[in-house]
C-alpha cells in the first residue's frame, strides 16, 4: 500500500481507491493533507492497465463470444484491476516528470 512521503502514514485500500477516482494529478493524503503525487515507475507500471479493455473487447469480438458474457468478463476485469492497483502505487512528494 502506498505510504505518505511527508507523514509517513500508510493509507487503506479503501483511501486509495477513493483518491484514484479524483480528477488531476495529485493525490491528497488523508492524514496530513498534503499532495502526493504518483512515482515515474508507478505511473509506468499502472499505464498498461489502459490496454485492458480494447483488449477485451478485440477478444469478444474475434471469438464471438456472447454480449452477455463479454459484460460479465469486462466487469470481472474491472473488479480484479481496482483490486491489485492501489498494491502497485508508490508515492513521492514532488511532482516529477510524465516519463
Amino acid at each position: 500500500m502506498p505510504k505518505c512521503q511527508n507523514c509517513g502514514t500508510t493509507w487503506t485500500w479503501v483511501q486509495c481507491v477513493c483518491r484514484l477516482v479524483t480528477l488531476g494529478d495529485s493525490l491528497t493524503c488523508p492524514s496530513c493533507r498534503q499532495d502526493q503525487f504518483l512515482t515515474v515507475k508507478a505511473r509506468k507500471k499502472t499505464s498498461l492497465f489502459v490496454f485492458i479493455a480494447p483488449l477485451l473487447m478485440f477478444i469478444s469480438v474475434a471469438f464471438g463470444i456472447e454480449p452477455f458474457a463479454s459484460l460479465a468478463l469486462f466487469l470481472a476485469t474491472f473488479l480484479v484491476v481496482l483490486g491489485i492497483f492501489p498494491f502497485l502505487i508508490e508515492l513521492t512528494d514532488e511532482r516529477g516528470p510524465m516519463w
